[in-house]
């Protein structure tokens, strides 16, 4: 049974595992605005559950960063459709090959997909209360509702909830792909010169100063995206560490407020012989006597 439970335990942390490189793989060209602006606020609000005190600040955080989010997608979307439009034309040439059109139109649908779903998504936050209406006095039954339209699930996350997720990152995702597959169309057709074994000319040379100048970009982004994880990295632990000596603290704190013991009623009492009970009980009958009649003396 031990084993059974250990090989279940085994698989069950193998596939989390690979879904993890897999999102890692697919996010990778825009992982950081995914983590900042998806995966982050949405883990947030499934931990908040139904706690209104907390879950409608981070719907109203969530909404205002996701709505400028939205905003520089469209811009950026737009304008890689413009520069792809500018240049498929220089796909016209005989010599050209078909991977860099396809590249350049991908670039287009994912750029037109991008603008398009953007404005979707925020029809879907326009369905959410606004700025004035995200308060404390917000009635129950719309924190409800409004937990469902960003989570998608009641009780616990199922496939409606991931597809909402998938939903949310979908405008930069595409955005980011826009991109990508502009640049690698750009660099397919500039090297076209070399798939082709051309006879050694100026193309060759614009090439290789493109290649140049597309390398140093190449590194330094991938250089700027290593420091931005080593950092987030580091504040995590950070955050970890500020938590557990947060938490060390109280403990003491709750320990210096509680009376320590007294050592000397201790040593007295071990110290004390133990009575008889017959001579305890008369003694008390005896407290008791007196303390009723200079009760009675009270009285009178």
């Amino acid at each position: 049974m031990a084993d059974a439970v250990a090989r279940e335990f085994n698989n069950r942390t193998s596939w989390a595992y690979l879904v993890q490189i897999l999102i890692g793989i697919i996010t990778a060209p825009y992982r950081r605005t995914f983590q900042l602006y998806t995966w982050l606020p949405l883990s947030k609000l499934r931990a908040a559950g139904s706690d209104r005190a907390v879950l409608i600040p981070l719907v109203q955080d969530f909404k205002v960063d996701k709505y400028t989010e939205l905003q520089s997608v469209q811009v950026a979307a737009s304008f890689c459709a413009a520069a792809t439009l500018s240049t498929i034309p220089w796909t016209k040439n005989d010599n050209t090959i078909w991977v860099a059109e396809a590249l350049w139109l991908s670039s287009l649908s994912c750029s037109i997909w991008a603008v398009i779903t953007s404005i979707q998504t925020k029809s879907l936050l326009d369905d959410l209360p606004n700025k004035d209406q995200l308060n404390p006095a917000l009635p129950f039954s719309e924190v409800q509702r409004m937990q469902r339209s960003v989570l998608r699930f009641k009780k616990r996350p199922g496939v409606s909830h991931w597809i909402m997720v998938f939903i949310w990152q979908f405008p930069s995702m595409t955005m980011s792909y826009a991109w990508t597959t502009f640049i690698a169309g750009l660099t397919v057709h500039v090297c076209n010169t070399f798939i082709w074994h051309e006879t050694w000319g100026t193309r060759q040379k614009i090439a290789i100063v493109y290649l140049g100048v597309g390398g140093v970009g190449l590194i330094t982004y991938i250089l700027s995206s290593v420091f931005v994880y080593v950092g987030e990295k580091d504040f995590e632990k950070s955050v970890a560490s500020t938590r557990t000596s947060t938490n060390e603290v109280n403990v003491a704190s709750r320990k210096e407020e509680d009376p320590p013991p007294d050592l000397v009623q201790l040593t007295r009492a071990k110290s004390m012989p133990s009575r008889d009970p017959a001579s305890a009980l008369h003694e008390t009958r005896q407290d008791l006597g007196r303390s009723g009649r200079s009760k009675r003396q009270l009285l009178i």
